[in-house]
């Protein structure tokens, strides 16, 4: 009988029981697909991680597809590299034929990203907002879609409200994010000072779903500043999780900084919560 171990985690988390539930699998081959995405889907969350300590390889799964990058995931498997080896500190980490330094520094885990691609959005501002049901006036333009292996539509607000109040409307998401990726999706953000305030949508015709802590967004929103004239060194904070409708607040914090060689840094906070076994 196939067994799995797994590490549960809260990720991007500033106190116990916050963040972002998250599971990690501890692999010395990686499953056939089918069987990633089925623990995945058994595991209940947006997506999951498999991590061979010998490879030191990753790879990640929702319950409907492979991730071809997931921040979260790099975060969440250096996390687990720590548990089994106290002493870690650092490693180079192959997700999907990419390499990424993860590390632990100061009680943050963080990875390091390079500068995304990035293309302009060439579609109507006043569509793009009826399908947020915000403002068009609430838009800070340039609109980019920025590339880290997932394809992110970034979209800058004049107002923290219009970001937490945005209610996507599936059909009109699905239409404003017709790219040639089948896995773009929409950040939304607003900016004061240092601080960020983000919401990250996917949509089919049927549903929108939100990611409440997307490290994917965050070296994507480093790459967008840098790309519409931000000067290196940046530092901010990004915020996410305030509109989930829970009894317990899960905020994320995702930490950022840019240097002077244009690297991205992205680091947060894990709580290890526990492992286990799952038999198939």
């Amino acid at each position: 009988m196939p067994q799995y171990s797994f590490h549960m985690l809260n990720v991007f988390a500033e106190k116990p029981l916050a963040g972002d539930p998250f599971v990690v699998f501890v692999v010395d081959d990686f499953p056939d697909t089918e069987i990633c995405q089925a623990l995945a889907y058994q595991m209940g969350g947006t997506e999951v991680a498999f991590f061979s300590p010998h490879t030191q390889q990753l790879q990640c799964y929702t319950p409907q597809y492979a991730l071809p990058f997931s921040g979260r995931a790099l975060i969440g498997a250096a996390a687990v590299a720590r548990h089994l080896d106290p002493e870690f500190k650092s490693l180079l980490l192959t997700h999907n034929a990419r390499q990424f330094k993860v590390g632990y520094s100061h009680e943050e885990y963080n990875f390091i990203s390079s500068p995304s691609s990035t293309r302009p959005y060439d579609q109507s501002p006043l569509a793009l907002a009826q399908a947020l049901n915000i403002s068009v006036h609430d838009l800070v333009l340039p609109i980019l879609w920025v590339d880290n292996g997932v394809e992110q539509l970034m979209v800058q607000t004049h107002s923290r409200q219009s970001v937490l109040q945005a209610k996507p409307h599936p059909a009109l998401l699905a239409q404003v994010l017709n790219s040639p990726n089948a896995m773009a999706q929409v950040t939304i953000w607003r900016r004061d000072a240092e601080l960020f305030t983000v919401r990250c949508f996917s949509s089919d015709a049927f549903g929108v779903e939100e990611d409440f802590a997307s490290g994917t967004a965050a070296a994507n929103l480093g790459s967008y500043l840098l790309a519409t004239g931000a000067k290196a060194p940046l530092q901010f904070r990004i915020e996410q999780g305030h509109t989930i409708q829970k009894l317990i607040s899960r905020l994320c914090v995702i930490n950022i900084k840019v240097n002077p060689l244009l690297q991205i840094y992205c680091s947060g906070k894990v709580n290890y919560l526990g492992n286990g076994i799952i038999n198939l």
